[in-house]
């Protein structure tokens, strides 16, 4: 987890900085804001037990929403630069069998900080490119129908986020935004046995769209 918190500050800092050195446009796009945000979720997990060749490209998949709220400027360039933070609550689930044990994945939130990057087409859109860390919650059960027994583990998750967006930005300080953003986890490994290792791979898809108010 530190070395991503360590990215996303560093991202952070430049950012403001850069924003600090240059000359501001009287932008729409300048200054403070907050909104909310609903979309969908797809965790894509890797799923081995052991020295077992194990299963790729399970799907976990559901709904997500939350807020956001963040600061950005742009400069006389028409160059973008900002920061965000977001949490939200997910509803991702994902049941499969596996020789004799049924195993369940439920996300249940997520959040994080990143940079962003971008380039005013006009006064009201804007596209940006996002950076930065996303720590997400996993809850696990492994099932052996066969001997009647239940384990279930849960985990935080922290990884790498990468994404593209655009927003629509009214004349009532109101703004629309769609994004896509892609994370790439950590593998994490979990001993239910002294001869039992389960390993997951996971990396998560997030299609959102929001509604915000800039102040």
């Amino acid at each position: 987890m530190s070395s991503y918190y360590r990215l996303a500050t560093a991202v952070t800092g430049t950012c403001i900085l850069l924003a600090s050195a240059g000359a501001v446009q009287a932008s729409p796009f300048h200054g403070s804001y907050i909104g909310g945000q609903l979309g969908w979720v797809g965790y894509d997990i890797d799923y081995r037990e052991g020295g077992d060749g194990g299963i790729s490209g399970l799907s976990a998949s559901g709904l997500t929403g939350g807020v956001m709220t963040g600061w950005g400027t742009v400069l006389d360039n028409g160059l973008y630069l900002g920061v965000e933070f977001d949490a939200q609550t997910e509803d991702a689930d994902l049941t499969v069998r596996i020789d004799d044990a049924e195993l369940g994945i439920d996300s249940k939130y997520s959040y994080g900080i990143t940079g962003r990057l971008g380039t005013t087409v006009n006064d009201n859109v804007l596209f940006y490119g996002l950076a930065g860390y996303q720590r997400s919650r996993l809850d696990y059960r492994l099932t052996e129908t066969d001997e009647d027994m239940s384990i279930r583990f849960k985990d935080n998750l922290d990884g790498a986020r990468v994404g593209l967006g655009v927003e629509y930005q009214m004349d009532s300080r109101l703004f629309m935004r769609a994004e896509y953003s892609y994370t790439f986890y950590s593998s994490e490994r979990y001993r239910i046995e002294d001869d039992v290792v389960l390993r997951f791979d996971p990396d998560a898809s997030r299609f959102m769209v929001g509604l915000g108010y800039r102040f």
